[in-house]
C-alpha cells in the first residue's frame, strides 16, 4: 500500500484555494448572496424568533360591564411575556411583537368569582404563527357591576371666608349622585363627601362657584376606595362636585341704644344709663346697605322699644336681634339690654 504523502497534499490544497483567491472570494460571496435571495422569498421557509417583554393588553372592559360584571383584582399588575413566533423569511427582521396582539378578552366572562382567561395571541400568513408564550393565562376575580342611585352629597368644610365678608349657605350640585361598581364597594356608600376649602375664596361680594373633590364614605364615616367605582349625574361621569358660595360684606358695629327705651319712670327716678351685652354686634349684607352702616342703630332690629313707664329699679331684658331686609347676617340672636333706674 502506498503510503499518503500529506505534507505534499496539503502543499497543492493551499496552492488550490491561493492561487486566483479574488476570484474565488467573489464566487463566494456571490454565492451566499443568491442562496439568501431565494430563501427569504421562500414563504415556505421560515425562522424561529423570541421577543421579550411582551405586554398584555385588556379589551371587551365595556362589553364585560354590559353583561353585568367587573374586576375587581388580577390586572392591576400584568406580567411582560416572553414571545415565540415561527416568522416566514422575507418577514423576518420587519415583525414587531405588536403584529401577534397578546391580549385577555373580558367579554368571555360569564360569572363572579375566580375565573382563568387564556392569553390570546394572533397568528397569520404573513407574520407567522405563535407557538409558545411563557404566561399562558391569568387569574382575575370578578364581581357583580351594580348602581345605586340618590347618593345624597354633603359638605365638608374647612378654613375661614376672607376677612371682612360672611359667607351665606353654600350650595352643591348636583346634590344626588349615581355610584356603580363592584357590589362590595357600592353597597356599603351611604353619601357622598365634598371636601370644600373657605380660604380659597376670592375676597370679593357675589357668587363665586369652586370645583372641590370628593370622597365616597360608609355609614360609619370611613372612606371607601373608589378606584372602581364610578360616579355619575344624569349619565354625566364627575369627577368634582360643584360648591356655589355667595360673599356677603361685613362689619363689626357698636351698639347703638338710642331711642331703644320708651315711657317714664316712677315720679323721682330717672334713667342714668343704657348699656348693651354685647356692645359689638357683626352684620353682613348687600354692599350699598352696609358700606352705609357705622352704628348698629338697636331700635331699627328689635320689634318694639322697651317700656319703663312707672318703673324705679334697674332692669335687664334679652331681645331678640331681627334681621332688615338688606341684611343677611348678624353675629348674635340676642342682645341683653340693661337700663339703671335711680333717684334723681
Amino acid at each position: 500500500m502506498k503510503k499518503i504523502d500529506f505534507k505534499r497534499l496539503f502543499s497543492k490544497l493551499l496552492f488550490l484555494l491561493t492561487n486566483n483567491w479574488p476570484l474565488k472570494l467573489l464566487s463566494l460571496v456571490l454565492a451566499i448572496c443568491l442562496w439568501s435571495g431565494l430563501i427569504t422569498q421562500d414563504d415556505t421557509l421560515s425562522r424561529e424568533k423570541v421577543f421579550t417583554d411582551v405586554p398584555i393588553s385588556v379589551v371587551n372592559a365595556d362589553a364585560l360591564r354590559r353583561n353585568g360584571f367587573i374586576i375587581v383584582s388580577g390586572l392591576d399588575d400584568l406580567p411582560a411575556v416572553r414571545l415565540y413566533v415561527d416568522v416566514p423569511q422575507k418577514n423576518y427582521n420587519t415583525v414587531t411583537a405588536g403584529n401577534y396582539n397578546l391580549r385577555v378578552d373580558l367579554s368571555r366572562i360569564r360569572e363572579p368569582g375566580e375565573q382563568t382567561l387564556q392569553v390570546l395571541s394572533s397568528s397569520s400568513s404573513t407574520y407567522g404563527t405563535v407557538t409558545e408564550i411563557s404566561v399562558e393565562s391569568i387569574t382575575v376575580q370578578v364581581e357583580e357591576y351594580v348602581s345605586r342611585s340618590r347618593i345624597p352629597v354633603r359638605l365638608s368644610t374647612t378654613g375661614e371666608v376672607p376677612a371682612g365678608f360672611y359667607g351665606g349657605d353654600a350650595q352643591v350640585d348636583p346634590s344626588f349622585v349615581v355610584v356603580s361598581g363592584p357590589s362590595s364597594q357600592v353597597d356599603k356608600v351611604v353619601r357622598c363627601i365634598a371636601d370644600y376649602d373657605l380660604s380659597t375664596l376670592t375676597a370679593e361680594a357675589g357668587q363665586e362657584r369652586t370645583a372641590a373633590p370628593f370622597r365616597l364614605v360608609d355609614a360609619s364615616g370611613n372612606e371607601i376606595d373608589s378606584a372602581l367605582i364610578d360616579v355619575t349625574s344624569q349619565s354625566v361621569s364627575l369627577d368634582s362636585i360643584t360648591v356655589s358660595q355667595t360673599l356677603y360684606p361685613a362689619k363689626s358695629l357698636v351698639v347703638n341704644t338710642a331711642d331703644l327705651v320708651t315711657g317714664v319712670p316712677q315720679s323721682g327716678y330717672s334713667i342714668r344709663r343704657v348699656s348693651a351685652e354685647p356692645a359689638t354686634v357683626t352684620v353682613a349684607g348687600k354692599q350699598a346697605y352696609i358700606s352705609a352702616l357705622n352704628e348698629l342703630h338697636l331700635a331699627e332690629f328689635v320689634d318694639q322699644p322697651i317700656d319703663v313707664t312707672d318703673l324705679s329699679t334697674t332692669i335687664t331684658r334679652n331681645v331678640a336681634l331681627n334681621k332688615p331686609a338688606d341684611v343677611v347676617y348678624v353675629s348674635n340672636d340676642t342682645v341683653m339690654i340693661t337700663i339703671e333706674i335711680a333717684p334723681k
